[in-house]
């Protein structure tokens, strides 16, 4: 698998906002997202490649588990970067290495590959909803049957499973409120988020009267890290 960084940071984003977790970084992306600066070039531009290390699932397991016990951490987020680009034996290994060590796991990802079984039934899923703003595919067909499939399979009692809409303006906002009312009812027993990108037009305050002007049940989304810290500062 391919590597862009391991390391320890407090949550900043979905529903465990604010936990101390371990982030498992993986190179690589197979979207470009060309409307807006992507947050991690370092993790899907080719030209770091050759800072990604390839990393076995057991050695990987071990790197990660140091990690956390000197950070306190028992979640590891795996994210990118789409983790779901990598080898999905070698990911399933080292998510099974993981758990037994007694690691949550949750993943952070963009929809756009099939979901393994065991993934939807073992990890919690934050999928990002790419809306236009972000010059990527609103109706991926694949996005749409992963979020299905999540809804339709017996997680294991730690899982929850969640939808992230990032808006860059209010026209990406209409249409995720759209895109939810068409198929929430398919798409269900599942955490909707909503936020806006970091370096966008739009304001928090924006979105979050609009959302109760909708009488929308989503939940406000504020990319907690970025106020902590630099967002530009890798590692965080």
């Amino acid at each position: 698998m391919r590597v862009s960084e391991v390391y320890a940071s407090v949550q900043g984003e979905g529903p465990r906002t604010g936990q101390t977790t371990v982030f498992v970084r993986f190179g690589g992306c197979n979207l470009r997202c060309p409307g807006w600066p992507c947050d991690t070039p370092h993790a899907i531009d080719p030209a770091f490649r050759k800072e990604w290390e390839v990393w076995y699932p057991t050695d990987l397991a071990d790197r990660v588990a140091e990690v956390a016990y000197r950070a306190g951490a028992q979640l590891i987020t795996l994210t990118g970067g789409e983790p779901f680009l990598q080898n999905k034996d070698e990911l399933k290994s080292l998510c099974e290495v993981l758990w037994a060590r007694g690691y949550q796991i949750e993943a952070f990802t963009n929809g756009t590959f099939p979901y393994p079984s065991w993934a939807l039934d073992n990890v919690s899923m934050i999928v990002d909803w790419k809306l236009p703003g972000s010059g990527e595919d609103h109706q991926n067909v694949v996005r749409i049957q992963n979020l299905t499939a999540m809804s339709q399979r017996q997680k294991a009692p730690t899982v929850d499973h969640s939808v992230k809409f990032v808006c860059k303006e209010l026209t990406d906002f209409f249409i995720a409120r759209d895109l939810y009312r068409t198929y929430k009812d398919q798409i269900y027993d599942i955490n909707w988020y909503y936020g806006k990108v970091w370096e966008g037009g739009i304001t928090d305050a924006d979105l979050v009267k609009v959302v109760m002007a909708e009488g929308l049940p989503w939940r406000l989304n504020v990319q907690l890290h970025n106020y902590i810290w630099d967002p530009q500062e890798r590692g965080r």
